[in-house]
């Protein structure tokens, strides 16, 4: 209750609204009470303000103190009730609802067909005092409300002016609704019409039992057949309980039989085990004598079997002593040819590197040759180049004389020409300008032909010194290049011979120090061979003394055979007592065989009761559904009954109608 309360007052400050003071003492009221659980939330005659019923419906909505809200005679108005009933929609505690005496109207039925429609907890509600009829388009959503709901058992619909059009929406409710088991319409006006829809409704609903009609101008005879219909509904859901609760009873008496049959069952099963088992630890312990009488069989012959085993130990150790020998025999001749084939190899070594020097000098004296030929041919183009050389030098003498004997032809050519001048000047006076041009011309060509041919002279002279310089730097570079490649052959000669000398007294060296590890594994052999002879020998005398344990295992042996004749009866006269004994035990299991096959027989008498019993439960059962089904014939022969007693009613009322047309219309006939 506290938190309802904390709830509230929160609820209250969110919505800036002061809280009721009455709700605050009915809530405290509640706190302080000794009792435990879901109360009841009691503000009947507390005048409800439209926040306060807004914050009612917060808190309620997911409240799980309440059970029963009272809300009579509060004076909700239309918005104030919306608020409440939409938060007790989704409340899941709440099983009674008291609304008396809060005059709803359109708004607050649409508000209950709601609540109806979404709550799944309600099992009873009051609307006594109200005027929920007087809008038919409300009404209907109420009614479809409580067509739509699987949990309402109660309705109390007092003083709401119902007249027979709501009524009509109430028998369409009562048609799909199949939980209302009562149902007050007092003191409203459904009337003649009201009260058929309603008689017509329990022709398809059959849970409704009780249905109060009082002032409502409805005619006795309805009355009497929804009261017969109301029965024949209460009889029915009696009837229906009876048959559940018979078939319960009968079903747990099946299963108390079939437990006691499986637990028979199992303590006879039990039993069988328990003799199977004991049959099977005696089966265990004979097995267990028998095998430890073939262990003491097993490890004589396997004592047996191990002196066999050493015999051929023996004479396998003695052969393959023999073959040692024999093989060592064979490795010393082996190693001797390995010796003499040795030897042999090296002196054909020794031969080959002889060979293989030789040549390889014969090679060097070769290249040595060739060496000197290439430094003759060296030679003979140094003295080529210097005769080009020469001959270059009589070429450069023979131009410079070409040079001066030009210079000396035009110096005779000038005298000439001066000369030819002198002799002409007089004769030709006239052409002494043209002469003069001509020669002017003449010596500037010659001066310039002179020009030209010094000026190529001196290009070929710079070339051929050129040329001169370039083949001495040649000949100097081939000298030195000869010369360094003399002394780099006569290195590599020098090499050569020291390498050749050096490889051999490496050989030699080797071959010496073959010779030497030949010779000691030659001694080496001597002595393994030695060796062997010796262990040969050991051998032998080994040999002799297996023979001579042999000779003594063979006497244990044919000892160890007169024991195991001993062993042998004994072990016969061990295996009869162990025959009679299991002889005493089959007896044993014959007579526990027995009590098996009187055991066997019991559980099939024990069978035989439950077949039996079973069959007298399927003949009671069979009993219990021939008097179901005349039940049945009975209920339907009751609603045949009341259909014609409907028809009686219905042909009765009509007589009646007709009558009273016909004492209307004299009346009337009379008064004109």
């Amino acid at each position: 209750m506290d938190e309802f309360r904390r709830l509230y007052l929160q609820l209250c400050k969110d919505h800036d609204t002061e809280p009721e003071e009455s709700v605050l003492q009915q809530v405290k009221e509640l706190g302080s009470s000794p009792k435990h659980g879901p109360s009841r939330l009691d503000l009947s005659t507390i005048s409800l303000h439209v926040d306060t019923c807004a914050v009612l419906g917060k808190a309620l909505s997911t409240d799980r103190s309440f059970s029963e809200i009272r809300l009579a005679d509060c004076m909700l108005n239309e918005e104030g009730a919306k608020l409440l009933l939409h938060g007790l929609c989704s409340n899941t505690m709440v099983k009674n609802l008291d609304l008396k005496g809060n005059n709803l109207r359109g708004v607050g039925a649409e508000s209950i067909g709601k609540l109806l429609k979404f709550n799944k907890s309600l099992r009873s509600v009051c609307l006594e005092w109200n005027s929920l009829g007087m809008f038919a388009s409300s009404f209907t959503i109420l009614c479809e409300g409580l067509g739509a709901n699987r949990t309402l058992q109660v309705l109390d619909l007092r003083n709401n002016q119902i007249t027979h059009d709501e009524a009509a929406e109430i028998a369409a409710a009562l048609r799909k609704n199949e939980t209302l088991r009562t149902l007050d319409l007092r003191w409203n006006n459904v009337g003649i019409v009201g009260g058929r829809e309603l008689l017509s409704s329990l022709q398809q609903n059959k849970t409704l039992t009780k249905m109060e009609l009082s002032g409502n101008n409805v005619p006795a005879d309805t009355i009497k057949a929804i009261e017969q219909a109301l029965s024949t509904n209460a009889d029915r859901i009696l009837m229906t309980s009876e048959y559940q609760d018979r078939t319960r009873m009968l079903t747990s008496e099946i299963d108390s039989i079939k437990k006691d049959r499986s637990m028979q069952v199992s303590d006879l099963l039990d039993r069988i085990d328990q003799q199977n088992e004991n049959m099977s630890k005696t089966q265990r312990s004979s097995a267990h004598k028998i095998g430890r009488l073939q262990e003491a069989l097993e490890e004589r012959k396997s004592s047996f079997n191990s002196l066999a085993a050493k015999l051929k130990m023996t004479e396998a150790a003695q052969a393959l002593a023999e073959q040692k020998s024999h093989d060592l025999g064979e490795l010393l001749t082996k190693s001797r040819q390995e010796n003499n084939q040795s030897q042999v190899h090296h002196q054909a070594e020794l031969m080959k590197e002889k060979e293989d020097r030789n040549a390889s000098e014969a090679k060097m004296r070769k290249d040595l040759a060739g060496v000197h030929d290439r430094n003759l041919q060296l030679e003979t183009k140094v003295d080529e180049l210097e005769r080009r050389n020469r001959a270059l030098q009589d070429q450069v003498f023979e131009l410079k004389e070409t040079m001066a004997h030009l210079n000396a032809q035009i110096k005779v050519t000038n005298t000439q020409s001066d000369e030819r001048q002198q002799r002409e000047q007089q004769k030709h006076k006239d052409a002494m300008k043209d002469a003069e041009h001509l020669r002017q011309q003449e010596v500037s060509r010659v001066r310039l032909e002179a020009e030209e041919t010094e000026r190529v002279l001196k290009e070929r002279i710079q070339k051929m010194e050129m040329r001169r310089m370039e083949l001495e730097e040649d000949i100097s570079r081939h000298k030195s290049s000869l010369v360094s490649e003399k002394s780099k052959y006569e290195e590599q000669l020098q090499q050569a011979k020291t390498r050749i000398k050096h490889e051999q007294q490496q050989r030699v060296s080797q071959l010496e120090e073959r010779l030497r590890m030949e010779q000691m594994s030659k001694e080496e052999l001597q002595n393994h061979s030695d060796h062997q002879s010796s262990q040969v020998t050991e051998l032998q005398t080994k040999h002799t003394g297996a023979v001579m344990e042999i000779e003594g295992l063979k006497r244990k042996m044919e000892e160890i055979n007169q024991d195991l004749a001993g062993k042998n009866a004994e072990k016969m006269t061990a295996v009869e007592k162990v025959r009679l004994e299991l002889n005493q035990q089959a007896s044993k299991l014959e007579a526990e065989k027995l009590a098996n096959t009187e055991l066997n027989e019991r559980l099939e008498k024990v069978e035989k009761q439950v077949r039996d019993q079973n069959h007298r439960h399927h003949e009671e059962r069979r009993d219990l559904e021939t008097e179901v089904t005349s039940l049945r014939e009975q209920v339907r022969m009751k609603d045949a009954e009341i259909n014609r007693i409907r028809d009686d009613e219905v042909q009765r009322a009509r007589m009646l109608q007709s009558a009273i047309n016909n004492y209307v219309g004299g009346a009337t006939g009379g008064r004109s």
